[in-house]
């Protein structure tokens, strides 16, 4: 689990968002917001969307949003960066 963690991390750094499936087929998204509201204003953070539902948490870091994933999501059984 550690190593899919690590490889959700270089994605999303790498692209700003990943895209992750569980042992059950249920998709999620993370993604980093960067400019928030109808003025443009910048933002800094990590959303964690759940694809089937739309819910989503937001995070004030990327270590804290993969925290959550580890100890929330189950198995990642693939990463669809």
């Amino acid at each position: 689990m550690k190593n899919k963690i690590e490889s959700i991390k270089n994605v999303a750094r790498s692209k700003t968002w990943v895209s992750f499936v569980n042992e059950n087929n249920e998709p999620y998204s993370l993604l980093h917001w960067s400019v928030g509201g109808v003025n443009s204003d910048p933002k800094d953070s990590w959303l964690v969307q759940d694809e089937m539902t739309f819910e989503t948490r937001e995070f004030a870091t990327l270590e804290e949003a993969t925290a959550w994933i580890e100890e929330n999501v189950g198995i990642i059984l693939d990463i669809l960066g």
